[in-house]
């Protein structure tokens, strides 16, 4: 097995990974106000680029950020950080402000499994609010994600589920999240989260999806709640604050799909061999 990589680039030149260096006056670092992208790539190919830079710049125009790096500069040094860290499966990671600061970074990665993660889930309920415009936009301000994130860990469960005031389901913390009922599979509209390059695959394997947030009894008796992510894939919650969902193991929609995925994956980024 090839050693683990990581490699950092930051303003067009490569930096110590564990002493990269912004402006003090920058304000992706100062108040959280810049933009981030966590991507998925092999081969030398990121998945869905141009989906993921599509999401950014439309975010740069709906928050009136100025000055931020352009298009060709951005893909120029992601070119070069996939030089740098070579074919294996990566996370990229990319950030922007308008000091300008252009902050890239890759390392390794696993490899999409062949069948879906089992998680288990705890709710926040009142965390998603679809009045919330900025959090349609994956800001750098990650103050109420990484929140859910702990209070997860602290339960021992492996990811938390945001809910809103009246208990329908929103996304997860870092996953778009489609919930089967026996009459439909259900996903929140784009109202106060975020616009997921995952779900937008997602929608496209299943294209009867309904754009609705199931109510709390439709996702407590659900067949099936299924994360979906552009970096990790097919995920199935196989519990909700400890009772189980559907048969409590990955259903056929998380397994179906998360094959589907993998393919999708494949396709774009230079053929199989991700297992």
């Amino acid at each position: 097995m090839s050693s683990p990589v990581k490699v950092v680039r930051v303003n067009g030149r490569a930096v110590d990974p564990d002493t990269p260096a912004l402006r003090l006056d920058d304000p992706l670092a100062r108040a959280g106000d810049g933009l981030i992208e966590t991507m998925r790539a092999r081969n030398h190919r990121v998945f869905r680029l141009d989906q993921h830079l599509e999401r950014l710049h439309g975010s740069a125009r709906a928050l009136s950020m100025s000055g931020l790096p352009g298009d060709d500069r951005i893909r120029a040094e992601l070119d070069a950080i996939l030089a740098a860290a070579g074919p294996g499966d990566l996370q990229i990671r990319l950030a922007v402000s308008s000091a300008p600061t252009l902050w890239v970074e890759a390392q390794s990665t696993e490899p999409l499994p062949v069948e879906p993660r089992a998680l288990t889930a705890i709710t926040m309920p009142g965390s998603w609010r679809p009045e919330l415009f900025t959090a349609q936009h994956k800001t750098s301000s990650r103050a109420l994600w990484s929140w859910a994130e702990r209070r997860a860990r602290e339960t021992g469960a492996d990811t938390a589920l945001l809910l809103d005031e009246q208990g329908r389901m929103g996304e997860a913390t870092t996953a778009s999240v489609f919930v089967r009922t026996p009459r439909a599979v259900l996903t929140a509209p784009v109202r106060g989260l975020l616009r997921g390059v995952g779900r937008g695959v997602m929608m496209e394997l299943v294209p009867d999806v309904v754009e609705r947030a199931a109510t709390r009894e439709e996702w407590e008796t659900a067949e099936e709640i299924v994360l979906v992510s552009a970096l990790r894939g097919v995920s199935a919650v196989t519990s909700v604050d400890g009772e189980p969902i559907g048969t409590g193991r990955p259903g056929p929609m998380a397994r179906g799909q998360q094959a589907a995925y993998r393919l999708v994956v494949e396709a774009a980024t230079g053929g199989p061999g991700l297992s």
